[in-house]
C-alpha cells in the first residue's frame, strides 16, 4: 500500500469519528433494550466505551507510527465487529443463561456490558490515536487532529437521529456503519485485481443484506422470545410484538408491558371513575391501546381525547390488536392526537376525568410525568370535581424502603397539588386523586357500579369492598404520610434514585437498606461538599505536580464538559421527552462546539487564552445552573446552543493543554486523549449516580463551576 497523503489521513480522521459516534449509538441503544430499557445501564455502557476507548488510545509505545497497512486492516476488523457485537448484544440472555422475563445477575450485566463494549472501543481508539499520530507526523497538531475527529462525532451525531427519523431500524444503520469500514479497505488496496474483486464481494454481501434485513432482523430479536415476532425500532423505544394463539403480548426494550389476556386496564378504569359521578369527557395520556379506551367506552362519556406521542409505535401495534380494541379506538367517541402529553396539557382543556397510562417513572423520559410540575398542569385542565388517576408498579404485600420512598416521592408531589388522594393497593397501585373529597366508602361506590351496568369480569361490588376494607388500604396510607422522601420534581428528579436502589436490590438484596438522601441540602452542606471535592482534587494532583499538571488539565475539562452534557441532555428530556429521537442532534451540537473550539484555539496559543477559557468556562457553569433552575433553558434551540457552547470550552482547554509549551506532539497523543476519555466516565457515573439525584440539574450545573478554579493552578 502507498503511504496515505495528508487528504486521505484526514477523511479517516472524519470517517472514525462518525463510525464511533454513529455506531457508539446503535450499541448503547441496543445494550439499553437488552436490559430491559434501565437508563442507568446506558450510563454505565457509555461509560464502558469511553473506558474502552481510552485503553485504545494509550496503547503502544508513544512514539510510534504504525504502518498504512495496519491502519487499513483495522478498519477492516471494526467493520466486522460491529454486526458481531449487534448480534452479540441481542443474544446475552441466552448466551449468559437468562431466564425468560427475568433480569441477567448483576454480575453477568456488567461482564456482558463490557465484553460487547471493550473490544470495538478499544479498537476505535487504537485507531483514532494511529491515525492521529499519522497526521501529527505530517508537521500537523493533536487539536488538529482532535477537531477533525469532533467534526466527524457532530456527523455522526446528526445521521443516527435522522436515520431513526426517517425509519431506520438499529440493524440497518450498524449496516452502514460496517460498509463504511469495510469500503475504507477495500479502496486501499493497492492491487488493481484484488480491489476489484473485494469491491464485487462488499457490492454482493451490502445487496443481500439490504433485500433480506427485515427478515434477518426478526429472526435476531425472536431468538430471546422462543416464538413469532416483529418489532420496530420508535423514535422512543424498540416495540416487540410477540403472538402466540389467541394472545398477543407487548414488549417496549423487552420488557412485557401489555398482553391481551389481563385485566389490568378493567381494574384501573373501572375503580378510577367510579370516584366521578357523572363522566362527560375524559383525556387519555398515552397507552390508551392497552384496554384503557375499550373500557371508557362502556362508560357514560360524551368524549374521549387520547394523546399519543409514540406516532410510530401505535400504527404498529394497532394492527395487531384483538379486533374489540380496534373496534374501540376507532369509535366516534375517541380522538386521537399525536402530540406530547405535557405539551398538550399546555392548551389547558377542561375535564372530568383525566388518566395517564404513561410507563413507570424508571428514566428522565417517564419521570417527567410522576413530579409536581406535571401534577399543577394536570391541576389546570381538571374542572372544579374533576379526577386523576395512574397506576404504579409496586408489590402487594411488602415495600422495601427504596419502593417506599419511590412511592412516597411520587405522592408527596401530589400532596403539594391535589386537596385528596386515595391509594388503592396491589401489585400496581392505583392513585387517584382531585381538588374535591374523595369517597371512601364501597357501598356508595358500588351502587354507583351497579347503575352503569357494566358486565366486568373482575371489579364486582365484592371487590370493591375487598379494596376498599382490607387492612393494606390504610397500612399504604401510613406508610406514605410517615415516609421522609423528597418530593420528585423536574429540576431534582430524585426518582432516578429511588429507581436505581429498587433496580439494584434485584441483584442484591441488602442494598435494600441503603439510606438516600431525603432532606433539602443546606448551603453549609453544599459549600462542604464543594470544599471536600476541591481538596481532594488538589491532593490527587499535587503528588507528581509536573508530570500530571498537563493531563490533569484535560481530566476536569473532560469531566465538567461531560458533567454539563447530561445535565443539558436529560434536562432537555425532561421538558420535551424525545430524547431517543434528537439525542444525536443534540451530541452533534456539543461535537461542532468541541470541532471549532479545538480549531479556533490550535491557532492562538498564548498563555492568556487558558486564563480566557477557564474563566469563561466558570461563567458559563454559574449562568447555566441559574437559567436551568429557573426552568429557562427548556427548548431545542436553547439546550443545542448551550451544547455548542459548553464543548467550545471543553475542546478549547484540550487543545491548550496539547500546544502550550509542548514540543513533541506524538508523545502527549495518548497521555491526554486518555485523560479526557477517564474524565468524561467519571463524570458521567458521578452525574447520573450522585450529582444530579442529590443536588438536582440547575445545583450540579453551578457546582461544576469549583472544580475550574482549580485549573487555575495547572496552566
Amino acid at each position: 500500500m502507498k503511504s496515505l497523503p495528508i487528504k486521505k489521513i484526514e477523511i479517516f480522521l472524519l470517517l472514525i469519528g462518525f463510525v464511533s459516534i454513529l455506531g457508539q449509538i446503535v450499541l448503547l441503544r441496543e445494550l439499553n433494550i437488552a436490559f430491559r430499557g434501565i437508563e442507568l445501564v446506558y450510563t454505565l455502557a457509555f461509560s464502558a466505551w469511553l473506558m474502552g476507548t481510552a485503553l485504545g488510545v494509550s496503547f503502544g509505545k508513544r512514539n510510534y507510527v504504525p504502518s498504512d497497512k495496519i491502519i487499513m486492516t483495522l478498519f477492516l476488523l471494526i467493520g466486522i465487529l460491529f454486526p458481531l457485537d449487534l448480534f452479540f448484544i441481542r443474544n446475552l440472555h441466552i448466551l449468559f443463561g437468562g431466564i425468560n422475563g427475568a433480569y441477567l445477575p448483576f454480575g453477568k450485566q456488567i461482564f456482558s456490558m463490557f465484553t460487547a463494549l471493550l473490544p470495538i472501543s478499544i479498537v476505535a481508539g487504537i485507531l483514532f490515536q494511529w491515525i492521529a499520530k499519522k497526521y501529527v507526523a505530517s508537521e500537523k497538531t493533536l487539536a488538529g487532529a482532535y477537531a477533525i475527529e469532533s467534526l466527524g462525532g457532530l456527523t455522526g451525531g446528526a445521521a443516527s437521529s435522522l436515520l431513526i427519523m426517517a425509519g431506520l431500524q438499529n440493524f440497518e444503520i450498524t449496516l452502514i456503519c460496517s460498509v463504511i469500514c469495510l469500503a475504507v479497505f477495500v479502496i486501499s488496496i493497492e492491487k488493481a485485481l484484488y480491489r476489484y474483486t473485494f469491491s464485487l464481494m462488499l457490492m454482493i454481501l451490502a445487496s443481500g443484506l439490504l433485500f433480506y434485513n427485515k427478515s434477518l432482523d426478526n429472526w435476531m430479536t425472536s431468538e430471546g422470545y422462543g416464538r413469532k415476532v416483529e418489532s420496530i425500532d420508535t423514535p422512543y423505544n424498540r416495540i416487540t410484538i410477540a403472538t402466540s394463539y389467541n394472545q398477543v403480548s407487548f414488549f417496549e426494550d423487552n420488557a412485557l408491558t401489555y398482553e391481551t389476556e389481563t385485566f389490568d386496564a378493567e381494574e384501573y378504569v373501572q375503580l378510577a371513575t367510579l370516584q366521578s359521578a357523572s363522566p362527560d369527557n375524559v383525556l387519555v395520556l398515552g397507552g390508551g391501546f392497552r384496554g384503557i379506551i375499550d373500557q371508557l367506552i362502556t362508560l357514560p362519556v360524551s368524549k374521549i381525547d387520547y394523546i399519543e406521542f409514540n406516532k410510530r409505535m401505535f400504527r404498529f401495534i394497532k394492527d395487531h390488536l384483538p379486533e374489540k380494541f380496534k373496534i374501540s379506538l376507532s369509535s366516534q367517541k375517541v380522538n386521537i392526537i399525536f402530540e406530547d402529553p405535557r405539551l398538550y396539557l399546555g392548551n389547558k382543556n377542561r375535564y372530568d376525568i383525566i388518566l395517564s397510562g404513561m410507563p413507570e417513572p424508571a428514566s428522565g423520559q417517564n419521570s417527567r410525568f410522576y413530579t409536581k410540575e406535571f401534577f399543577e398542569e394536570i391541576s389546570t385542565c381538571l374542572n372544579k370535581n374533576g379526577i386523576f388517576a395512574f397506576k404504579l408498579p409496586s408489590s402487594e404485600n411488602f415495600w422495601t424502603p427504596s419502593l417506599q420512598k419511590r412511592n412516597a416521592s411520587i405522592y408527596k408531589s401530589l400532596k403539594g397539588v391535589f386537596k385528596d388522594i386515595v391509594v388503592l393497593p396491589g401489585t400496581s397501585n392505583i392513585f387517584i386523586t382531585s381538588n374535591d373529597s374523595l369517597i371512601r366508602d364501597p357501598v356508595i361506590l358500588s351502587e354507583r357500579l351497579r347503575s352503569r351496568r357494566n358486565e366486568n369480569k373482575l371489579v364486582t361490588p365484592e371487590y370493591i369492598n375487598y379494596i376498599y376494607k382490607n387492612d393494606r388500604f390504610n397500612e399504604i396510607a401510613g406508610l406514605l404520610d410517615d415516609s421522609t422522601a423528597s418530593i420528585n420534581t423536574d429540576i431534582k428528579p430524585i426518582c432516578y434514585q429511588y429507581t436505581l436502589a429498587i433496580w439494584l436490590t434485584k441483584f442484591s438484596p441488602g442494598i435494600e437498606q441503603w439510606d438516600f438522601p431525603t432532606r433539602e441540602i443546606t448551603q453549609t452542606t453544599k459549600f462542604k461538599m464543594f470544599l471536600g471535592i476541591m481538596i481532594f482534587m488538589l491532593i490527587l494532583a499535587g503528588r507528581k505536580w509536573k508530570t500530571f499538571r498537563r493531563s490533569f488539565l484535560v481530566f476536569i475539562a473532560g469531566f465538567q464538559g461531560m458533567v454539563l452534557e447530561i445535565i443539558l441532555l436529560l434536562n432537555y428530556q425532561m421538558h420535551n421527552g424525545i430524547l431517543f429521537q434528537n439525542i444525536g442532534i443534540l451530541i452533534m451540537g456539543f461535537m461542532f462546539g468541541l470541532a471549532s473550539g479545538s480549531w479556533i484555539v490550535n491557532r492562538i496559543i498564548k498563555k492568556y487564552i487558558g486564563f480566557l477559557l477557564i474563566t469563561s468556562s466558570i461563567i458559563m457553569y454559574l449562568l447555566l445552573g441559574v437559567l436551568i433552575s429557573s426552568g429557562d433553558i427548556n427548548t431545542f434551540l436553547y439546550s443545542l446552543i448551550a451544547l455548542v457552547i459548553s464543548g467550545f470550552l471543553t475542546s478549547g482547554i484540550f487543545a491548550f493543554a496539547s500546544r502550550f509549551n509542548v514540543q513533541d506532539q506524538k508523545r502527549i497523543i495518548s497521555p491526554l486523549y486518555s485523560s479526557d476519555l477517564l474524565g468524561g466516565v467519571a463524570g458521567s457515573i458521578i452525574a447520573n449516580f450522585i450529582f444530579i439525584p442529590v443536588l438536582g440539574f440547575g445545583i450540579t450545573a453551578q457546582f461544576m463551576a469549583f472544580p475550574s478554579l482549580l485549573l487555575f493552578f495547572f496552566l
